[in-house]
């Protein structure tokens, strides 16, 4: 009439297996880090050169712009001088 079982038995790990199998997830954590910070700087870089590739675009934009009111500007005083 006793509803209480005994508890499985628990094989005590090994000391070195414990070690070990901290150091691993240790390893791994820091593995895992890395290479989430190796990936940051990877999307960090890369949208570096997008932003630069824009500004490229935009500068060469305006100097286009200014180039063109100068040639304008040049033009109007040619036919002003006659």
């Amino acid at each position: 009439m006793n509803d209480l079982k005994p508890a499985p038995a628990v094989r005590p790990i090994p000391r070195t297996d414990r070690s070990s199998h901290l150091v691993n997830q240790e390893n791994v954590m820091t593995l895992i880090q890395e290479a989430l910070a190796r990936s940051h700087q990877q999307e960090a870089q890369r949208a570096a050169a997008e932003h630069r590739l824009a500004r490229r675009l935009t500068a060469g934009r305006g100097w286009s712009r200014v180039a063109a009111w100068a040639a304008s500007r040049a033009e109007r005083a040619r036919l002003r001088a006659g």
